[in-house]
């Protein structure tokens, strides 16, 4: 795992680490890094790594988990969204849309599925969707919901930079509210 940083110094030493490691990922696949390569590629002693992770894993979550919180802190600002006219699926497919380095280096090293898993986590820790629109549930059936409504989104928008991005963000986003708004069967 990953240590929570007390300071703005430290939240900006551990991002850089994080960054290193997604660099290492354009060049080589995940399992191929190892730490001490990484720490010399950095120049950075390894005590200096595990300062703020347990190990690779750690600053890989910490790299996706700070990424997905990036997405949240953006997509609350829902001002900012007016005034640029994009709505909050827009907003989603445009975020990852410039995400592409690190969809690659995911998808190159099978971690696609990773990300998907940390959106989940993230979404139903938070409880992401809110709860007028579920408000006749139960919490367990919330956490379902959004766990379907999550791996269901990440799975297109993966789909999609798979794809080369074939469809612009905007068209993407209008298929996404159809399958959510929509039974299945009449898309």
């Amino acid at each position: 795992m990953y240590k929570l940083c007390k300071t703005e110094q430290s939240a900006a030493r551990q991002r850089e680490l994080e960054e290193g490691l997604l660099r290492a990922m354009e060049d080589q696949r995940y399992e191929d890094i190892s730490i001490s390569d990484l720490c010399q590629q950095m120049g950075i002693p390894r005590k200096s790594f595990y300062r703020y992770f347990s190990g690779k894993d750690g600053a890989l979550y910490a790299l996706l988990d700070h990424t997905l919180l990036e997405y949240e802190r953006l997509s609350l600002n829902e001002e900012d969204r007016k005034t640029e006219g994009i709505n909050i699926l827009e907003h989603f497919f445009y975020f990852w849309y410039q995400r592409k380095p690190l969809l690659d280096a995911l998808e190159s090293s099978g971690l696609s599925g990773v990300l998907t898993q940390r959106a989940v986590h993230h979404a139903v820790a938070e409880s992401a969707v809110p709860a007028h629109y579920l408000s006749a549930v139960t919490k367990d059936m919330r956490r379902h919901a959004i766990t379907f409504v999550v791996t269901g989104l990440m799975s297109i928008m993966v789909s999609w930079h798979n794809s080369g991005y074939d469809r612009p963000y905007q068209e993407m986003a209008q298929l996404a509210g159809k399958m959510l708004t929509q039974p299945l069967i009449s898309i």
